[in-house]
């Protein structure tokens, strides 16, 4: 009885986006793959795989090409009747039998949290940020894993001679060369959808869906600094208004979800960037609830949207008060609970007693400015005079040169008596001394000439 012989088999490739199959007929060191149709008059060309390393080098050469797998299927296949056996790849227990789970041959990635000695913690100082602060939030611990704080925090920045405070979201970033640099994700006062990101423009529909829930809503090719393109997911950031991508291939979509088992057809929506519904899930209290689940690329993860929420729009809108975090003390200046309230509430105050960057006391209308997500000094007060809004460190700098410095204003220089913090006009008593002096000088003037 004559041997039987070793069946070779061939590896199929199934692109689910443009639903075709074809046989892997050769594959480069780079991972770049050539298909032929499959049909059994393509035979000498297929790629046959003859045992395990081979799958595994083969594997290993497709995911370094493939940053998004999830795209397509991989299915091993004897090489006889080939066009018999991918016809029957439409069932899918069949594919089941014989696919090649790309999960089994992903490169295992290893994590470590940045080494604090490697920190530039002068940076952080630079912005008012202290590492004991950031430690005592737990915001370290975020930042040291390569993530973003998760709440905003407040800076403050020096430009030339004025101190500008807001808030941002910060991160560690690895140069590369190497080094441990701070990232600054600065709040936007809207996203910018109007101008390319990263080589890809927004469509209308891409505006809306961005709009509406936050998220782009599908997976799209972008292009790095150095080049480099890639599929991912991209979204914007809740807090900052920026947009965020995230890799396609690093966002682990899950088989079973609060309880609730996703279909294969509700896994690749989601792997797609669609928002799949999602009934019957467990809350940790055990109370039943149902939502629209969708990759966030900020979060690298999955989002929850429930039936009533409103657009991403409306919710940067109406938590717009809440969001504006005013700190406790000002220039120096202890708030009150009232005061801080009125500002957060976006009302504007009367301030006394603040001190500005010379050390000296200063007085000045303050209100916080949702349009430059910041507090603002104003000499006048801007809610009745808005031709008036000069920022008081103008006014503040003058008064100082005049006080300290010996310089002349104008409007002050007849003054002999010691002028008022702030002042830079005469009072009523001080004009009608003033007057009386120029009407005794040209009374004398005209005494003289008779």
């Amino acid at each position: 009885m004559e041997p039987t012989l070793k069946q070779d088999n061939i590896l199929v490739l199934e692109d689910k986006q443009k639903k075709e199959f074809g046989v892997i007929s050769s594959i480069d060191n780079a991972g770049n793959v050539k298909t032929v149709a499959p049909k059994d008059v393509n035979k000498t060309q297929f790629l046959k795989i003859t045992d395990g390393d081979m799958l595994k080098n083969f594997m290993s050469n497709f995911l370094r090409q493939f940053n998004d797998p999830t795209r397509f299927g991989l299915y091993k296949l004897a090489s006889d009747n080939v066009e018999k056996n991918v016809k029957e790849l439409a069932h899918e227990q069949v594919k089941k039998e014989h696919e090649v789970k790309f999960e089994e041959f992903s490169p295992k990635r290893t994590f470590s949290p940045i080494d604090e000695n490697r920190v530039n913690w002068s940076q952080l100082e630079a912005l008012g940020v202290s590492r004991e602060q950031l430690e005592k939030s737990g915001e370290l611990k975020n930042m040291l894993e390569y993530r973003k704080t998760s709440t905003l925090i407040p800076i403050s920045i020096q430009v030339g001679e004025t101190t500008v405070y807001t808030e941002a979201r910060l991160a560690f970033r690895e140069s590369p060369e190497g080094d441990v640099n701070l990232a600054v994700h600065a709040i936007r006062k809207e996203p910018s959808l109007d101008y390319p990101f990263m080589g890809h423009r927004f469509s209308d529909e891409d505006k809306a869906n961005l709009n509406m829930t936050g998220n782009l809503g599908r997976v799209v090719e972008l292009e790095s600094a150095s080049g480099n393109k890639f599929n991912a997911y991209v979204s914007i950031d809740a807090l900052t208004n920026e947009l965020v991508a995230t890799r396609s291939d690093r966002v682990n979509i899950p088989s079973e979800i609060l309880g609730v088992k996703l279909s294969e057809q509700q896994q690749k929506e989601l792997s797609e960037g669609k928002a799949v519904y999602v009934e019957n899930m467990l809350s940790k209290s055990g109370k039943e609830f149902s939502a629209a689940l969708q990759v966030n690329a900020d979060k690298r993860g999955l989002d929850f949207r429930f039936d009533d929420s409103p657009s991403f729009a409306e919710r940067q809108s109406q938590t717009r008060s809440d969001e504006r975090r005013i700190p406790k003390e000002i220039r120096g200046l202890s708030l009150t609970d009232n005061q801080h309230k009125a500002l957060t509430e976006g009302r504007t105050l009367y301030l006394k007693n603040m001190t500005d960057k010379q050390g000296q006391p200063f007085n000045a209308y303050v209100k916080y400015s949702d349009d430059e997500n910041r507090l603002r000094f104003y000499k006048w007060n801007p809610d009745k005079s808005k031709e008036q809004t000069v920022a008081v460190a103008e006014e503040s700098k003058t008064q100082v040169a005049v006080n300290n410095e010996g310089k002349t204003n104008e409007a002050t220089k007849e003054i002999k008596e010691p002028l008022k913090k702030g002042q830079t006009e005469p009072t009523q008593e001080q004009k009608e001394k003033q007057e009386e002096k120029k009407a005794r000088e040209q009374s004398k003037k005209r005494g003289r000439k008779m």
